[in-house]
C-alpha cells in the first residue's frame, strides 16, 4: 500500500472508528480507547483501502495463502473486500466466514467457504482488531479443524495487549496494517 493511501485509510479508521470514553472490550478490559473498524470497512471507500491493504500484506506471506478466513461479524467486510482486490489483480483468494458456533439447521457447518477450497490449503486469519488473540484464535482454531494449515493472522489495528504474543504461542505470526499508538498519536 502507497504511503497516499496508508495516510487515507489511517485518516478514515481515526475519524469513523477509533473512540474515546469508558469501554469495555470483548476481553472484558475496560480501556478509554475502543476501535469499531466495521465504521470504516462498511464505507466504500475504507473497505477497499482494507481491502487492497490486506491483500498485499497477504502475498509476502510464505506459504502464500489460498484464502482468508475470520470470526463473523468483524472479519466478514474483511475477508470479501480483500478477496475481491485478489480477483481484480488475476489472483484466487477465497474468502471464509467462521461462525461462532456451528449452524443449527441445514448442513450444521461452522465455515462458509467455497466447495472448490480444498483441505490442507494455506489460509491466513483475519481479524478487525487484536487485543487478547481470543477471537482470532477461535478463528484459527476452527480453521485447523477444518483441515487448513494457519501459519499467519492479519488485522487492521493490533491494539499491542498481549494478542500477538498469545498468537505466536500457537504457532502464528501477527502482520497488522496499524498499531493502536499509530491512530491515536500515542
Amino acid at each position: 500500500m502507497n504511503d497516499p493511501m496508508r495516510a487515507t485509510l489511517a485518516r478514515l479508521l481515526t475519524a469513523h472508528s477509533v473512540r474515546t470514553g469508558h469501554f469495555r472490550l470483548a476481553s472484558g478490559k475496560i480501556s478509554p480507547v475502543y476501535v469499531d473498524v466495521k465504521a470504516t470497512s462498511l464505507t466504500g471507500e475504507g473497505g477497499w483501502l482494507i481491502g487492497q491493504a490486506l491483500f498485499e500484506l497477504s502475498q509476502t506471506l510464505t506459504p502464500p495463502p489460498r484464502a482468508i478466513g475470520g470470526l463473523t461479524l468483524g472479519a466478514d467486510p474483511l475477508v470479501t473486500a480483500t478477496s475481491i482486490a485478489a480477483h481484480q489483480r488475476g489472483h484466487t483468494l477465497d474468502a471464509i466466514i467462521v461462525r461462532k458456533a456451528p449452524k443449527s439447521h441445514g448442513t450444521e457447518r461452522y465455515l462458509e467457504s467455497p466447495p472448490t477450497l480444498p483441505a490442507g490449503s494455506p489460509v491466513v486469519a483475519v481479524d478487525d482488531v487484536v487485543t487478547s488473540g481470543a477471537s482470532t484464535i477461535q478463528a484459527i482454531e476452527a480453521l485447523r479443524q477444518a483441515g487448513f494449515q494457519v501459519d499467519h493472522a492479519l488485522a487492521v489495528v493490533d491494539r499491542q495487549a498481549g494478542g500477538r504474543e498469545a498468537l505466536a504461542s500457537l504457532g502464528i505470526t501477527l502482520h497488522a496494517l496499524f498499531t493502536l499508538d499509530e491512530l491515536t498519536g500515542s
